[in-house]
């Protein structure tokens, strides 16, 4: 009888995690690695990792994200510490860098297309992400 309380319990306590509520939806599960390679215009995402560079422009601001694969909550797993590329996430106001710089984030939106940029001497193809949730975990 304990071990089958402790079984809806634990059951119960799963049924819980889920991601914030801001970030709950239905998305491509596509990584910005596999989107490099198959591109769509529009794509609905949810895109997770590290900031590792904010710029902002006049009209908007970016930020430049290092992909990770994300856990149960959304968020950067701990566990799983596998790169799935980089990506560029873009909103139409000022981001404080300080607020956001090698941060664990979150980002819904749609995947807008490829843009190159250079890394050093690479070129590298980022997927642009018209964002509309970064949430900093």
């Amino acid at each position: 009888m304990k071990e089958l309380a402790i079984f809806i319990a634990t059951l119960t306590l799963a049924a819980c995690i889920q991601p914030p509520k801001p970030l709950r939806g239905e998305y491509s599960d596509i990584s910005p690695q596999a989107y490099q390679k198959t591109p769509k215009n529009n794509l609905n995402i949810r895109w997770t990792g590290f900031v590792i560079d904010v710029d902002n422009k006049t009209e908007h601001s970016c930020l430049t994200i290092i992909a990770k694969v994300p856990d149960e909550q959304a968020k950067p797993s701990r566990r799983i510490r596998v790169d799935k590329g980089r990506f560029i996430a873009c909103k139409p106001t000022f981001l404080e860098p300080e607020s956001f710089m090698k941060k664990p984030v979150t980002v819904t939106g749609k995947a807008k297309r490829l843009i190159t940029k250079k890394i050093d001497e690479l070129e590298y193809q980022y997927p642009l992400v018209d964002a509309h949730v970064i949430y900093v975990w």
